[in-house]
């Protein structure tokens, strides 16, 4: 992943794809959540970090999707980071990927930082919002 404007290229291979050879409506959370994890350790954190307690676990509140045109297997995408919203225990990241400069499919998803035991949200750690800043800065400065 780029860290000047977080984009990375990808192809879409033969398993994301449903019997037409279109990619299958739920393949992009999957696609999602490995941009997510790059995206973490660009910030110099990692998931492991969240799922062993030494970081803040932020599990998925609400994901969204749209297609816009058919991606097909083989076809060689750009996908970006193209919104960020940032609240005290929240964030939320618009991924929006394109084929040939033209938007074909987009995913938000919505994380939530919690307490493990209680379940409760809490505030995000300093390093994580330091970093969703850092990205929302760069993201609206483009």
């Amino acid at each position: 992943m780029h860290i000047d404007d977080f984009s990375e290229r990808l192809v879409i291979r033969l398993p994301l794809t449903d019997a037409a050879g279109v990619i299958f409506y739920g393949r992009i959370f999957e696609l999602e959540q490995e941009l997510f994890e790059r995206w973490l350790e660009l910030g110099g954190m990692e998931l492991h970090e969240m799922l062993s307690g030494a970081l803040t676990p932020t599990p998925i509140v609400h994901c969204s999707a749209d297609f816009r045109l058919a991606v097909r297997a083989g076809d060689r995408l750009m996908v970006r980071i193209s919104r960020v919203e940032i609240g005290k225990s929240s964030y939320s990241l618009e991924w929006t990927f394109t084929l040939d400069a033209q938007v074909v499919m987009s995913a938000t998803v919505k994380r939530v930082g919690i307490d493990v035991a209680s379940r409760n949200s809490v505030t995000l750690p300093e390093k994580l919002r330091a970093w969703i800043t850092h990205t929302q800065q760069c993201v609206t400065a483009k």
